[in-house]
């Protein structure tokens, strides 16, 4: 046990320095990039800002990963600035889910979690696994979120939402329809959506899916880099940050199925979601 504690203390540090390596190019990099705007996210104290939202991001994963109730505390002040960033860019589908679906979830996990046994000093927390009809209904809900973020993306991308609504806004929102590359955005959308569900409420199964992020943002980020282009160290920050994000994704699901194991869920009869 001591040996365990030891290794995930230490494992949490390597992972906290390398990706707070990965934020502090990627602020200078915008720092750099974005010098002399005159938008809010162009304003040197909020990219600064938003890089330490970014870092809460990053503490709230780890501490997702070691069961500790804190992660959505964290989480909710990542959430709140990245926010105001999409705000100001005036994404506007993000925004709505930001603000619609991941604020929300951060208290309805923190409530869950909390009528579990979840702390934020020991991993108290009774996890679960998914069981028989269960995975049935977390594919349909796949299913179903990942075709309502096709449809949308696609009315985004080719202008039908902004025909079909008058509102000519959202043509700064169209471009060429890229079938690929909409699958494998919404994919990453879609594996989110669904795996803070699972997180919310506790099941171990949820880190099938970060894993399934972090691999598709690693392959998005490194087809980029081999593009080439003039914001590549960018790139390479971002490349790395997913990298570490699947480690931390990979160690997680070996705590998690540990404390599945501790409480006792795989001989008891499913829990209703």
């Amino acid at each position: 046990m001591t040996d365990e504690k030891t290794f995930n203390k230490w494992f949490n540090v390597f992972l906290v320095v390398g990706m707070t390596v990965c934020l502090t190019i990627a602020c200078i990099h915008n720092l750099t990039e974005n010098s002399g705007g005159t938008g809010l996210t162009s304003q040197p104290w909020f990219i600064i800002l938003t890089s330490v939202g970014a870092l809460m991001g990053v503490i709230s994963t780890i501490l997702a990963a070691n069961a500790n109730i804190l992660t959505f505390v964290f989480g909710l002040i990542d959430v709140i600035i990245f926010s105001f960033t999409l705000f100001d860019q005036r994404i506007y589908m993000l925004l709505a889910l930001h603000v619609g679906y991941f604020i929300p979830m951060e208290f309805i996990g923190f409530y869950q979690w909390k009528k579990r046994g979840g702390s934020a000093s020991d991993s108290t927390l009774r996890t679960r696994r998914l069981k028989g009809v269960q995975w049935l209904w977390t594919a349909l809900l796949f299913a179903g979120v990942f075709g309502v973020v096709m449809l949308l993306r696609w009315s985004l991308d080719s202008g039908a939402l902004a025909t079909l609504t008058g509102w000519d806004w959202l043509l700064s929102a169209a471009q060429e329809v890229n079938f690929k590359d909409m699958a494998l955005d919404c994919t990453m959308t879609t594996a989110n959506i669904v795996a803070l569900v699972l997180m919310a409420l506790a099941f171990t199964d949820q880190w099938y899916l970060w894993i399934l992020v972090n691999i598709s943002s690693i392959i998005a980020f490194s087809s980029k880099l081999s593009a080439g282009g003039p914001e590549s160290s960018y790139t390479i920050a971002q490349l790395l940050k997913y990298i570490f994000y699947l480690l931390n994704s990979i160690n997680a699901l070996r705590i998690w199925l540990k404390l599945s194991r501790q409480s006792g869920q795989s001989q008891e009869p499913a829990d209703a979601v």
